[in-house]
């Protein structure tokens, strides 16, 4: 067996090393997109990057053979006269939504028993527009064996920023869902001196990263661009049956001064929160939010109503030169919410 040098993370790390510590950097949502792949004849290849594992419909076959919820190359051999089984690979060219650098890969087999790759590997580029032949592909993971009908979890040790990737199976096969984790890459140079920046935002590498309760929906969702589109594009808690209240902690992918606070809880409209409060805390490079760190608020306790944007400006009771790099978001008692935004002027210096 082929030996990696990025090892498979064992299954009960999968939510810490990496969909709780970076985001997904080739979702859909944000922009990730599929180039060009080697073939695609069984199931298409812009399945890769859908939201969940991907579903399997028994019995259900289409003119090509078995319907499947994922990206399926036809059997290898007889297709390249100059390789081998052995030899053969497919490939498939994405655009990461966001461009960044790169922790980790979650290259997932679900419901891909008897026609699961036995290798991948993966390679990246940073290129301006398109890639093309003349592209310099750098390989971040090497050819590394994948086990059937589960996630294949990688970690990826690499400080480089990058715009695009290339997923090669081994010798053929089907992968349902392929995500890219890691940071977004923010470069300063894109915003004019004084430009008030959405500090937050997941486009700007904002990080949901802990929660009292996320029973029906991430608070990753509150950094995401633009209004949500229903209920499930938000944050939502179950029903307490207690006397405290809910909260959501997001690092800010740009530390700075909170000049503009606006909470939308769209769409929510019998489960919204009966009110809110924000705080901000400014916390070392590798320090994480614990019960000793010293929020400071930034709103106080207010009541907030249905479906509707709520902005906040004069309301901010810090300082325009205190700098923070996380917030914690409360909600009294419980409920859900749309966005978050926490708009800014950023301290370019303190790239968090």
């Amino acid at each position: 067996m082929i030996e990696s040098k990025y090892p498979q993370i064992p299954d009960e790390s999968i939510d810490n090393r990496l969909s709780s510590q970076y985001i997904n950097l080739l979702s859909e949502r944000l922009g990730g997109s599929v180039i060009a792949c080697s073939d695609e004849w069984f199931a298409e290849s812009h399945n890769l990057i859908k939201s969940g594992r991907g579903i399997y419909k028994e019995g259900h076959f289409i003119s090509t053979g078995q319907w499947m919820d994922g990206w399926e190359t036809r059997r290898s051999f007889g297709r390249d006269q100059h390789k081998s089984e052995a030899e053969h690979s497919d490939w498939c060219i994405l655009r990461l939504g966001i461009q960044g650098i790169i922790r980790g890969f979650d290259i997932d087999t679900n419901h891909f028993r008897g026609n699961a790759p036995q290798f991948a590997s993966v390679e990246a580029a940073n290129a301006i527009n398109d890639v093309d032949t003349s592209t310099k592909w750098t390989t971040i993971l090497p050819k590394s064996p994948l086990r059937s009908d589960r996630q294949n979890l990688f970690d990826c040790d690499n400080n480089r920023c990058w715009t695009h990737v290339r997923l090669k199976i081994y010798p053929d096969g089907g992968v349902a869902r392929f995500r890219v984790y890691g940071t977004a890459s923010v470069n300063p140079d894109h915003y004019v001196d004084g430009e008030l920046v959405e500090l937050s935002s997941v486009l700007n590498g904002g990080l949901g990263i802990s929660a009292s309760d996320s029973f029906f929906s991430s608070p990753g969702n509150l950094i995401m661009p633009g209004r949500g589109t229903n209920m499930g594009d938000g944050w939502e808690t179950k029903r307490r049956r207690d006397a405290f209240n809910d909260w959501a902690i997001i690092k800010l992918g740009i530390a700075g001064s909170i000049l503009k606070v606006i909470v939308d809880t769209n769409h929510f409209k019998g489960n919204y929160p009966d009110r809110m409060s924000l705080e901000a805390a400014s916390l070392e490079a590798e320090e994480k939010p614990s019960a000793e760190t010293a929020w400071q608020t930034v709103l106080s306790e207010r009541p907030i109503f249905a479906h509707r944007q709520h902005i906040f400006i004069k309301e901010i009771e810090t300082s325009s030169t205190d700098e923070f790099n996380h917030v914690r978001v409360n909600i009294f008692p419980d409920g859900g919410l749309s966005r978050v935004k926490i708009i800014g002027k950023p301290n370019w210096k303190l790239l968090s």
